[in-house]
């Protein structure tokens, strides 16, 4: 059956070029219903003819000239399929179809019928020509010099004109989009194809234009897809950028539900609408990041770095989300644009995401009306909310000050920022200093916010430094600034955060050295009268500081020490005394600038107190606050107050003059002491009160053998002087009796010190008083073994006897002296005795001359225990004792025992004239004082070590 015959059975006119379906299908209809053998049996054979007529004329499309267009849809397709199962084998060869395909293309786009067509013959072409691209750099080559580009773009322009917010995704002219735009991003990979594309600006407008139809999201996919692909070339990064595409790519980013990736539910792109979107954002969010460069190398994705395009990225998106454009994974930005934050590199809620919103598609109604937008791009946009903010090195200081251990992703920047800030406000804070000095109020400069916001940024320099150990270095060269700071004390808040980023830094040693180099620290001893609340911080952070000498030296000339004594004295808290007392110990404590510190202290304070200090601060607050009598101590609240009055004066002055004057010096004349009533005339050595230390001798003194050292050289002094005042000697004279008494180890420390000869040179001195109190002193010395021996090597006997020829008073004292050196065995001792003739004299004593003195039964008991004492010699034994058997003085002598004549305590007797022997108070610390019955059989702690090595020696 031909068509002819098929359209004569069918009643219809033949030969004017095909008739449509519906006009088949209504002469079909009619001819059934009017032979169907139901309602006609005799025509039955009609029916059969009307069917194989209808059906011919369907099934073999015979209705128009020229090739099937459904049969071209299929082989199109069928190649499709191939190239897309079959690629990696198709790939060497070249696709032999192109101009057969591009003119295809050309006519189906220029057809007027093209989207009221029934078989979708464009679609299946530039799916064809995607396909081939796709398979083949030979075919995108091929592709470029058959001019596909511009045919295909041609199709795109054409399908772009009908779409509209009421296109779906199986319309022609989308599915031509689709299609197309796939073919652009994979021809993009490719030189050639680049230049073409960037010759063809209309290219860039159109992939634009489709993401404003939000009604398409799989098309605007692939655009975004293709935009990706586009940021391979920085040129086509650029005509993107200024097309717009930002307006349009991120107003998608908004769309994310990433409560649907948490929720762990199953999901299908083909039919959950909410997961298209958020495949959509995430291809949004890495055509945003590979348009500015922001991936690197490690990831696969990198693309030129765009600079415009990053800054206007940063204004829009912020630093800190426009920085996690470069992760690959973009759920964590999506999430932040999705949902309120607040941390110290984002302020984001509902207000800000409103207004980016609103930019966005304000900026996109006119790209897409007029082709015209920001001419900035966005570089220049700022949220209303960040506008009232802080922001330094991207940080809003503000937040972090309230999240001060927020990790950050750069500390060491984030300082330098910081203090590149402080720096730029310098001026400004110097202005303000000047009106303060100006005495004028800085509230009417009308800049409370600039204020505000550098003590925000010195808060923020204060808690970056403290949260991250190391960062405090960068601070170094800008302390003349940070401590300049503390002079503003109408702005205390200010005040503070300097002093505690002072504090903070004050734990680096190269800190403490440039703090030294600059020489600022008359700004952090003002700060201790200014900062009355803060002074513990002020005084921790002095005593960090006074690890450095040169600081330490500083702190001496400027007058570190008046304002800490002043703490020490007048403070009503006693933890900050105490901190002084450490402070005032830690400079005490150095060995250059120590020693001046000492002597300026001890014009104010008895040394006693300086001890305290270095030992227990908190004694020495309480001892100060004490009412002491004790050898080393005389202290009371008339002591107390005269101190306090004088201190506080001349802190005051010093305060005032280096306000106006940072760099003022202090200093004391070298006359000046502070002098207390009570202590007025008393006699003082080694800062031992000596009237009290004999009341008290068994008081435990802190360093016995510097007053050891002391009390002889005085003593040495007062033998040496013609007219000695016979007063003072006798003071000194009965202290160093005392001392031996109550610490006979003292002795072992005698000898090495050099003044045994001394002693001894005494005894002939014209003043009858220097010989009495030479006697006395050697009588100390006879008690010990080592000065036995320093004497054995000197000539003492003949000295001794002089000083008994001298003063007859003390003649029992000596020979109880004698009997004590010749009973150790010295026979160097015997011999000079001989020599001197000591035998003699002694017997002659013996015979006569000792009736006018005291007690002179007991003084002849001395001698003749002192004579018996010789005869135990055993190299001259024998010619002690020949000399004696020819006295016949002796003979009343020799066999009598005398132990009835010598006292138990002879030294009572002589130096206290018959009152009862000292008592040793034992004292517990510096504070307390008791008394015991016995002497300590130990010698004090203090230097203690000192007297075990000459010991040993």
């Amino acid at each position: 059956m031909s068509i002819d015959d098929a359209l004569t059975v069918l009643h219809l006119q033949k030969g004017v070029g095909g008739h449509d379906e519906a006009k088949i299908r209504k002469a079909y209809f009619k001819l059934a219903q009017k032979y169907h053998p139901d309602k006609n049996p005799e025509g039955r054979d009609m029916f059969e003819k009307v069917n194989t007529a209808y059906e011919f004329l369907c099934s073999k499309s015979r209705l128009k000239d020229g090739p099937d267009p459904q049969n071209i849809v299929l082989i199109l397709k069928a190649q499709s399929i191939l190239f897309k199962r079959h690629k990696e084998e198709l790939q060497p060869y070249k696709y032999a179809g192109y101009p057969m395909l591009i003119k295809t293309i050309r006519m189906e786009t220029n057809d007027d019928q093209l989207f009221s067509k029934s078989a979708p013959l464009l679609a299946a072409a530039t799916e064809l020509a995607y396909h081939t691209v796709n398979c083949s750099a030979l075919n995108a080559e091929e592709l470029r010099r058959e001019h596909g580009i511009q045919v295909l773009q041609e199709a795109f322009d054409r399908c772009m004109n009908v779409l509209n917010q009421s296109s779906k995704h199986e319309d022609t002219a989308v599915q031509v989009c689709t299609h197309v735009v796939k073919c652009y991003a994979v021809a993009s990979q490719f030189e050639g194809c680049r230049e073409k594309i960037q010759e063809i600006p209309a290219i860039i407008k159109n992939i634009c234009r489709i993401l404003y139809y939000k009604n398409l999201p799989k098309l605007c996919s692939e655009v975004a897809q293709c935009i990706s692909a586009f940021s391979v070339d920085f040129w086509l990064q650029t005509n993107l950028f200024q097309s717009g595409v930002l307006y349009h790519l991120l107003l998608y980013l908004f769309n994310y539900d990433y409560t649907l990736e948490e929720g762990g539910v199953e999901k299908s792109g083909e039919s959950n609408q909410q997961e298209v979107a958020n495949q959509l954002a995430r291809l949004c969010v890495r055509a945003c990041g590979r348009l500015g460069g922001y991936f690197p190398e490690s990831s696969g994705l990198e693309t030129p770095e765009n600079v415009p395009v990053k800054k206007s990225l940063s204004a829009i998106l912020t630093p800190y989300l426009s920085r996690k454009l470069s992760q690959e994974n973009p759920s964590e930005l999506l999430k932040y644009l999705n949902c309120n934050t607040e941390n110290p590199y984002l302020i984001w809620d509902n207000a800000t995401r409103g207004q980016l919103n609103e930019y966005l598609m304000d900026q996109q109604q006119n790209v897409i009306k007029t082709g015209e937008c920001d001419q900035n791009y966005g570089a220049d946009f700022v949220y209303d909310i960040h506008a009232k903010e802080l922001i330094v090195g991207e940080i809003f200081v503000r937040i972090y000050n309230e999240q001060p251990t927020f990790p950050l992703d750069n500390p060491k920047g984030f300082t330098i920022d910081l203090l590149d800030y402080m720096g730029s406000q310098a001026q400004y804070l110097h202005s303000l200093m000047m009106l303060q000095q100006q005495s004028q109020n800085s509230s009417q400069t009308k800049q409370g916010d600039r204020l505000q916001h550098v003590e925000m940024a010195l808060e923020g320099l204060r808690n970056v430094i403290k949260n991250n150990p190391g960062v405090e270095i960068q601070c170094i060269g800008h302390f003349k600034l940070l401590f300049s700071l503390l002079r503003l004390d109408d702005c205390a808040k200010l005040q503070q955060c300097a002093l505690e980023v002072v504090n903070n830094v004050t734990t680096n040693q190269e800190c403490v050295n440039d703090i030294a180099a600059s020489e600022v620290l008359s700004y952090l001893l003002l700060a201790i009268n200014m900062l009355q609340n803060c002074r513990l911080l002020t005084l921790e952070s002095l005593f960090a500081l006074m690890s450095n000498t040169k600081i330490v030296k500083e702190a001496m000339a400027k007058g570190a020490v008046i304002y800490l004594l002043d703490l020490f004295c007048n403070s009503t808290n006693p933890n900050v005394r105490e901190k002084t007392a450490e402070l005032l110990s830690k400079m005490l404590s150095d060995k250059l600038v120590g020693p001046k510190v000492r002597i300026v202290l001890s014009k104010f304070l008895p040394p006693i107190f300086m001890d305290a200090m270095r030992d227990s601060p908190e004694a020495s607050v309480h001892m100060y606050e004490g009412t002491h009598e004790n050898p080393e101590l005389i202290w009371n609240e008339e002591s107390r107050d005269k101190v306090s009055d004088v201190v506080k004066k001349l802190k005051n002055n010093h305060f005032k003059a280096q306000r106006e004057n940072p760099d003022s010096r202090w200093s004391l004349r070298e006359d000046f002491a502070v002098v207390y009533t009570d202590v007025a005339g008393e006699l003082t050595i080694g800062g031992v009160f000596l009237r009290l230390f004999i009341a008290n001798p068994g008081w435990v003194l802190r360093k016995p053998k510097e007053f050891l050292t002391e009390l002889m050289e005085k003593w040495a002094e007062l033998t040496k002087m013609q007219n000695a005042d016979g007063e003072v000697l006798e003071t000194v004279t009965t202290a160093i009796v005392y001392l031996f008494t109550s610490q006979p180890v003292m002795l072992d420390q005698l000898p090495q010190l050099g003044y045994i000869p001394k002693v001894f040179t005494a005894m002939s001195h014209r003043n009858n008083a220097v010989p009495r109190s030479a006697i006395q002193v050697a009588h100390q010395l006879a008690h010990n073994e080592i000065c036995i021996r320093s004497m054995a090597q000197i000539e003492c006997i003949g000295a001794l006897k002089v000083g008994m020829k001298a003063r007859r008073d003390s003649i029992a004292l000596a020979a109880e002296a004698l009997g004590k050196m010749f009973d150790k065995g010295e026979e160097e001792l015997v011999s000079q005795a001989l020599k001197t003739d000591l035998v003699p004299f002694l017997l002659k004593l013996l015979e006569a001359g000792l009736e006018a003195i005291d007690n002179p039964s007991a003084t002849k008991a001395q001698i003749v225990k002192a004579l018996k004492a010789m005869q135990r010699s055993l190299l001259y034994g024998e010619q002690i004792t020949g000399i004696l058997e020819k006295s016949t003085v002796w003979r009343d002598y020799k066999d009598q025992k005398h132990d009835l004549f010598i006292s138990d305590t002879p030294i009572a007797g002589y130096l206290t004239e018959g009152k009862a022997g000292p008592t040793a108070p034992s004292v517990a610390g510096y504070l307390t004082a008791g008394t015991r019955s016995t002497m300590p059989d130990q010698p004090p702690p203090t230097d203690r070590e000192e007297r075990h090595n000459s010991l040993l020696d």
